[in-house]
């Protein structure tokens, strides 16, 4: 049995931090590489780990929001110049309109480098995407891969699903972006490592504010996100062994962050940082 590990690349938010780069984990089954969402910066976040991105052939979003897919451009041209050749796109519907629209931006760009001598294959060939909008399992044909893949959606404001990578002895759950959902518990039952959304953390810029505008946001983040007791409860509905919390905003009290997922769940609690890596068993 191999080790899975996983490797948060971003743990931030839309809101951009020096700190956090934008929400992007890899989960390293054996030889596969599997990255979850692709936001700004995960290309050097990848390098950074010392994990070549031409190695990731398997990508899956959760969603289509900015801070979760501004990093793909170039994750798709970058791989593919370092020598990446295939490609696998997971997503809600959306993400091929998303992966064509930049092919058409960037065409002169491919073609020149095509003209270079670049193969083609792995940006305009031997590009597999797989678009669903439902629950259930995702039927990846890879022997490379040695996971079931199920998924479920989320309570967001856009259509958001997480995903469940179950092994033989292994399981990985990430939920999303996501506001308190019986669906995040089941879809995590007994997960030996979940990383769930805690973005409604203790922050400067929005709960010690008299401006009417932040005021209104931070309430209607309510509806889309997770306090870090939120997403304790969760963990702890599902029996999970590890909970890795993330999406953070800018200036996050992490103690606190600590202390009040901590006082929900009795598992190990992680504050997920970028860069680290952690056992899923």
């Amino acid at each position: 049995m191999s080790e899975w590990k996983l490797t948060m690349l971003g743990t931030g938010s839309p809101r951009p931090d020096l700190e956090r780069s934008g929400p992007s984990q890899v989960l390293q089954m054996g030889e596969a590489n599997i990255l979850i969402d692709c936001g700004e910066g995960t290309t050097a976040q990848l390098q950074r780990a010392n994990i070549p991105p031409q190695s990731v052939t398997n990508l899956f979003m959760t969603h289509l929001h900015s801070d979760h897919i501004f990093g793909y451009g170039q994750f798709l041209l970058g791989g593919w110049g370092l020598g990446r050749r295939k490609l696998r796109i997971v997503g809600p519907k959306g993400i091929k309109n998303y992966h064509d629209t930049l092919l058409e931006l960037f065409k002169d760009d491919i073609d020149y480098r095509i003209s270079l001598g670049r193969s083609p294959k792995g940006v305009l060939e031997d590009v597999e995407i797989i678009e669903f909008d439902k629950p259930g399992e995702i039927k990846v044909e890879d022997p490379e891969i040695p996971a079931r893949i199920f998924t479920d959606e989320m309570v967001h404001n856009v259509p958001t699903f997480g995903y469940r990578f179950e092994g033989k002895d292994q399981v990985f759950v990430h939920t999303g972006d996501t506001a308190p959902t019986e669906n995040a518990s089941k879809l995590a039952e007994g997960a030996n490592l979940l990383v769930q959304d805690g973005c409604l953390a203790s922050n400067e810029t929005y709960k010690n504010t008299d401006n009417p505008e932040l005021q209104m946001i931070w309430r209607n983040l309510q509806k889309e996100h997770c306090t870090p007791a939120q997403a304790a409860q969760i963990a702890k509905d599902a029996k999970v062994e590890k909970l890795v919390l993330t999406h953070f905003l800018p200036n996050t009290d992490v103690e606190e962050v600590y202390d009040e997922a901590a006082a929900v769940f009795d598992g190990e609690v992680i504050i997920g940082e970028d860069l680290e890596t952690y056992s899923v068993k």
